[in-house]
């Protein structure tokens, strides 16, 4: 089987991070073998993991050896020499450094192609609701910048509230307070108008004008939990043109086709190349960077993009994984519209777990 070795932080790894079930700024060693999770940590963090993580067993490097400041590679030796039947397993990203140390020790290792830990994939009812909770929280975010939008006064094109100019980083600033009130943290928050929102990842920048499309896409972290929640909605203040309305609702129908045929079984490539040729047969070809051209969705949890995968490669879906469902269209004489939701995959159908209104015209 081998011993799956991990050397991270739970702060910047998720797969540490859904081992320990606790947050270290710390690196650490941690390791399974024969279904027995163990760390190995320092002084100042050991009473912490002791006491709060999932580990089965948490030790100090003096338990290991005699040696009186062992390195990393010391502590990887000695557990070889403890469990010398196994070969080491590595996730993709572990430390180029340490890789070298143990090929010059000759190690017996191999590094995984693919995910490290595929069992996050399916989720647990107590994960579920973590990631449910997030999306409560940003549902509340969009309900502030509805009511900044209909607050807002239309001056010259752009929109005003409380006699300024309001601006994407304005609104992104609402949303991270809103975010941060309900625990937790939005980073890299996207409120792009215009042309702007013809680039998926734009984050969007300065005024916000009437009669134009207004993405908005927050995707915050659980402070307690590590878990993300990632919805998306495109609101327009003003009086869209029939050229927009016929955009949106092309988008809001694929998203509803898609969400109808994931279920357990179903391959991701068959839904998304289904949602492709939908938009192309209702006037909307894509191109590399025109139409759509972006995967369905992926999956959500202690990492933002994380298996499975709705897109162009072969991925049976299964009960218990947690997808996003996100259309979308860009042009940039349009601007952008994408609709994301979050949604459980079941044995007959999906289960969402977001929940907001689809009403874009403000």
């Amino acid at each position: 089987m081998g011993i799956r070795l991990i050397y991270a932080s739970p702060e910047r790894d998720a797969d540490l991070l859904y081992w320990s079930r606790v947050f270290t700024c710390d690196c650490f060693l941690a390791f399974e073998v024969d279904g027995r999770r163990r760390a190995i940590s320092n002084v100042l963090d050991i009473d912490e993991l002791r006491r709060n993580s999932s580990f089965d067993e948490v030790s100090l490097p003096g338990d290991w050896t005699q040696e009186k400041n062992p390195s990393v590679a010391d502590l990887i030796q000695c557990i070889c020499e403890k469990f010398p039947r196994d070969p080491l397993q590595l996730p993709a990203n572990f430390p180029a450094y340490l890789l070298l140390e143990l090929q010059e020790r000759r190690l017996p290792f191999s590094v995984t192609d693919g995910a490290f830990l595929p069992e996050r994939s399916v989720k647990s009812p107590g994960e579920m609701d973590q990631i449910c909770r997030a999306c409560a929280i940003i549902s509340g975010a969009f309900e502030r910048v509805r009511s900044l939008l209909a607050a807002a006064e239309i001056v010259d094109g752009f929109l005003h509230y409380n006699n300024k100019i309001l601006t994407s980083e304005w609104v992104r600033s609402e949303i991270a307070g809103v975010c941060f009130a309900g625990g937790a943290i939005a980073k890299e928050t996207i409120v792009s108008c215009g042309e702007q929102a013809a680039y998926p990842h734009n984050r969007g920048s300065g005024a916000l004008r009437a009669g134009e499309f207004i993405v908005v896409d927050v995707f915050p972290r659980l402070l307690e939990s590590g878990y993300y929640g990632d919805m998306t909605r495109t609101f327009l203040r003003g009086t869209p043109s029939k050229k927009q309305v016929k955009m949106y609702d092309a988008v809001r129908a694929v998203q509803a086709r898609a969400i109808g045929a994931i279920r357990a079984g179903k391959n991701g490539k068959e839904i998304h190349e289904n949602n492709v040729k939908m938009f192309a047969d209702m006037g909307y070809p894509s191109t590399d960077s025109t139409g759509f051209f972006h995967s369905t969705g992926h999956g959500v949890g202690l990492d933002l993009h994380e298996s499975p995968s709705i897109g162009s490669r072969d991925y049976t879906l299964q009960t218990g994984e947690i997808v996003t469902v996100e259309p979308g269209l860009y042009y940039p004489e349009m601007g952008g519209v994408r609709i994301e939701d979050v949604a459980v995959v079941r044995e007959n159908g999906a289960e969402l777990l977001s929940n907001f209104s689809y009403d874009w015209v403000i």
